[in-house]
């Protein structure tokens, strides 16, 4: 091989690389609206709400996506980070997105964890524990979705726990 193929050979390859790279690392854009359902383990309290998600998810070159973004779910609105959880034992595979909401006290200046969020590794199901929710009825609630009865919550709740 000769000097100027040499050259153009490194040149397509560099370029290859920075293609792949931008298409690779380019955020993608996710919205999912879930059918939902809300209930207290404890009573007889449920309700089928609507559930949104609303946001990005960036790639980072250590393989640490995090998605950012919103939840909307009973007429409440809270800006989440979901980062992205590995499965014990396989750095390989993802089990899940996970992230405690947190909002800022204007009092203290400090933040204050009022709900979680988890979601299954395609976005597909999703889990929210919210203080906001808690305290409108006064209760402790799982938000569940895509589901429309207790049962249907019940399962995406062992199979999002189980990943654990």
């Amino acid at each position: 091989m000769d000097r100027a193929n040499l050259k153009a050979s490194i040149v397509i390859a560099i370029i290859g690389i920075i293609l792949i790279s931008v298409i690779y690392f380019r955020p993608v854009s996710i919205n999912r609206n879930y059918s939902g359902y809300m209930y207290d383990e404890n009573s007889k309290l449920d309700k089928v709400v609507e559930i949104n998600l609303d946001g990005e998810l960036k790639k980072n070159l250590s393989l640490n996506y995090v998605f950012t973004g919103s939840i909307e779910v009973d007429g409440l609105k809270k800006q989440v980070v979901l980062k992205r959880i590995w499965a014990k034992y396989n750095v390989f595979k993802t089990v899940e997105y996970s992230a405690f909401i947190e909002t800022k006290n204007d009092k203290t200046g400090q933040y204050e964890v009022n709900g979680t969020v988890n979601t299954s590794k395609n976005f597909n199901e999703i889990l929210i524990k919210l203080d906001d929710v808690d305290s409108k009825y006064n209760s402790k609630f799982d938000i569940c979705g895509p589901s429309n009865t207790r049962e249907e919550a019940k399962g995406i709740i062992t199979k999002l726990e189980k990943n654990d």
